[in-house]
């Protein structure tokens, strides 16, 4: 998000953006407070300014801090649209059609962005009543995986002394571990695959 703050400022002419995701919000904390666990060009970046304190984009931390009396954009979690705000958001906005709904990547079969991909005259809310489903929705292929390739240009790019691999199956963790061991031989660098909790 630091990368495109300037460009969505320029683009979106003044339109306020928000983040809706309490994990974002919690992630942010820990970057700006471990800036000096950063590459050097964040260390070097930081001696000018914060790439993680927002200066376009902000926190929205409930329905209740919305302002919702002209354009913006907000980014939300859950991607299956299942709970939280992202959820309030849709039921809100769900009827108007000079709303719209950008959904990156995969969803999960089941969920509510599942089934607003299908574009649905309308749709359930939360409390069993449906409501017209008039909003614009669209699907753009993201994901926030990556692949081994992807992976070790991230790498290569942040060159951190330790790599904690986390988030995966047990088999396929070990595999990439031992076969980013072998393309950072060269370097004296950790690697630290703990078990999923």
């Amino acid at each position: 998000m630091s990368s495109t703050q300037p460009f969505l400022k320029e683009a979106l002419h003044n339109i306020p953006i928000y983040y809706a995701s309490p994990i974002a919000k919690r992630c942010m904390v820990v970057y700006q407070t471990y800036i000096n666990s950063m590459n050097e060009r964040i260390r070097n970046q930081f001696a000018n300014s914060n790439a993680f304190d927002f200066k376009h984009i902000s926190p929205l931390n409930s329905i209740e801090n919305c302002n919702d009396v002209g354009p913006s954009v907000v980014m939300a979690i859950s991607s299956g649209l299942q709970s939280g705000l992202s959820r309030q958001l849709i039921e809100i906005w769900c009827s108007d059609k000079k709303n719209a709904c950008v959904i990156p990547g995969y969803v999960v079969e089941g969920t509510l962005a599942k089934t607003i991909i299908n574009e649905p005259k309308e749709v359930t809310l939360m409390n069993g009543l449906t409501a017209p489903l008039n909003m614009q929705v669209h699907c753009i292929s993201f994901s926030t995986h990556a692949d081994f390739a992807q992976t070790r240009t991230f790498l290569k790019e942040l060159m951190p002394p330790n790599i904690i691999l986390v988030h995966g199956e047990a088999n396929e963790m070990g595999r990439l571990k031992q076969k980013l061991i072998t393309q950072f031989a060269y370097r004296n660098t950790k690697f630290i695959s703990p078990k999923n909790c």
